[in-house]
């Protein structure tokens, strides 16, 4: 993995923590925890691994939900020509 994958994976994590602290949907328990992110070579897509103290199959739909939300919010905060495609995972499954 390249110093630019990392630092994008990070970026990504940390603003996707804020803006899912912020997001006001009742099925989102009041801690969702970005476990991990893990993009493609090519920066087009990333896996967002996530948990949860709730139902993690009600969080998982929540976020794709607000998915496009997200995605806007991505793409204001980080200076990227083209923002990842999300994908959103239990942080359970493999991470690798």
């Amino acid at each position: 993995m390249s110093t630019r994958t990392a630092q994008v994976e990070a970026n990504i994590a940390r603003v996707l923590s804020g803006v899912i602290h912020d997001m006001r949907d009742p099925r989102l328990p009041l801690v969702v925890t970005v476990e991990a992110v893990r993009v493609t070579a090519d920066l087009g897509y990333a896996r967002v691994f996530i948990s949860s103290l709730g139902n993690n199959t009600e969080v998982l739909a929540a976020l794709e939900h607000g998915k496009g939300f997200l995605q806007r919010q991505l793409a204001q905060e980080l200076p990227m020509r083209r923002t990842p495609l999300l994908s959103f995972h239990d942080a359970s499954e493999t991470l690798f």
